[in-house]
C-alpha cells in the first residue's frame, strides 16, 4: 500500500513538473474614441468590429488567453452565475469571484478615422461621375502590466484603403461597410503581431552554416523574402532612480532574409554579419523586424 501511494505521489510530481504553464491572459478594453475624431463621422465607427478583430487576432496567435471584457457577454455570465447559485439549478457553473484575471490589458484609442466617399462631374456628361471611396483608421494601443498598472509600451496603429476611380450615374452614397471591417482587420493584426514581439521577441534557435532557425511560424506575421536585423542582447540595464529594468543592452551583429516558414519555426539564410569571428550569430540572439 505504501508503495503504490509513493508511486501515486511521484506521478503527481512529474506531472506537476513537466506541465506547460499557463499562457497569459490578455482582455482588451472597448474602443474609446479621441476628441481628434470627426464627430460627424462617429456614427460610422463600430468599436465593437474593432475590438472583435482584435480579439480574433490574439486568439489567432495561439500565443495567448484572450479573456473577453464586452459588456454583454460579462453580463451573461453573471447572469449563468446567479442561475447557478438558484435552487432550480445544480450549482455547477464557474462560481462568483474565480473568473480569471488579465496579465495585459489592451486600451485601445481611435486617434483617426475617416471614411469618405467623393464624385467628380466627367466632363461631356450628364449625369456621369467619377466615385472613389477612401479612408483611414488610426488607433493608439496601450499595454498594460495588470500586476504593476503601468503601462508597457503604447503601440502605434493605421490602416487605409483607397479604390479605384469608378463611373457612376449618382453622386450620392457612401463607402461600403466592409472597407471599415478590413481597415479594423488590418489594425487588429498589426496590434497582434507586435503584441507578441514584446512578450515573446523573436529569436534565434539554432544556427548552421549560413542560415538561423527562428522561433516563429506562419503565425509570426513574418514574409518569405523579409529582412531582419539581429541583435546581441548585452547586459541588463537598470533605472538607477527607480531600480526598475529597461531590458537590455542591444548591439546589431547582422541581417537575415526569410527563405521558408513551416507551421512553428522559419528559416533565414544569412545576409552580412558583422563579426563572425568575434560575435557570430547564435542561439538567444534577437531579431527584429527592419
Amino acid at each position: 500500500m505504501t508503495r503504490i501511494i509513493f508511486v501515486l505521489f511521484s506521478l503527481l510530481i512529474s506531472s506537476n513538473l513537466f506541465a506547460k504553464p499557463p499562457q497569459p491572459a490578455v482582455a482588451i478594453k472597448e474602443p474609446t474614441v479621441g476628441d481628434t475624431v470627426n464627430k460627424s463621422l462617429i456614427k460610422r465607427l463600430d468599436t465593437n468590429i474593432i475590438r472583435s478583430e482584435m480579439e480574433s487576432s490574439f486568439r489567432a496567435t495561439r500565443k495567448f488567453r484572450v479573456l473577453s471584457r464586452d459588456k454583454n457577454t460579462m453580463k451573461a455570465i453573471l447572469d449563468e452565475q446567479n442561475f447557478a447559485n438558484s435552487d432550480l439549478a445544480k450549482g455547477d457553473a464557474a462560481s462568483s469571484g474565480n473568473m480569471n484575471n488579465a496579465n495585459y490589458l489592451i486600451l485601445p484609442i481611435i486617434q483617426d478615422f475617416k471614411f469618405h466617399r467623393t464624385h467628380k462631374p466627367l466632363p461631356n456628361f450628364d449625369n456621369k461621375f467619377k466615385r472613389k471611396d477612401w479612408g483611414v483608421l488610426v488607433v493608439d494601443a496601450q499595454m498594460l502590466d495588470s500586476t504593476s498598472g503601468q503601462i508597457v509600451t503604447t503601440f502605434s496603429l493605421k490602416k487605409t484603403f483607397a479604390t479605384k476611380e469608378s463611373i457612376v450615374n449618382s453622386d450620392t452614397g457612401s463607402p461600403s461597410s466592409i472597407y471599415f471591417s478590413k481597415m479594423a482587420k488590418g489594425i487588429a493584426a498589426q496590434l497582434a503581431s507586435q503584441f507578441v514581439a514584446q512578450v515573446y521577441p523573436m529569436k534565434v534557435v539554432k544556427r548552421n552554416t549560413n542560415e538561423v532557425i527562428l522561433n516563429r511560424g506562419k503565425d509570426g506575421g513574418i514574409k518569405i523574402g523579409e529582412k531582419l536585423n539581429v541583435y546581441f542582447a548585452g547586459e541588463a540595464l537598470i533605472d538607477p532612480d527607480t531600480g526598475e529594468s529597461l531590458g537590455s543592452s542591444e548591439e546589431l551583429i547582422g541581417t537575415v532574409e526569410v527563405t521558408r516558414i513551416l507551421p512553428k519555426i522559419t528559416y533565414a539564410k544569412i545576409v552580412t554579419e558583422t563579426d563572425p569571428q568575434g560575435l557570430p550569430m547564435k542561439m538567444g540572439n534577437i531579431l527584429r523586424k527592419q
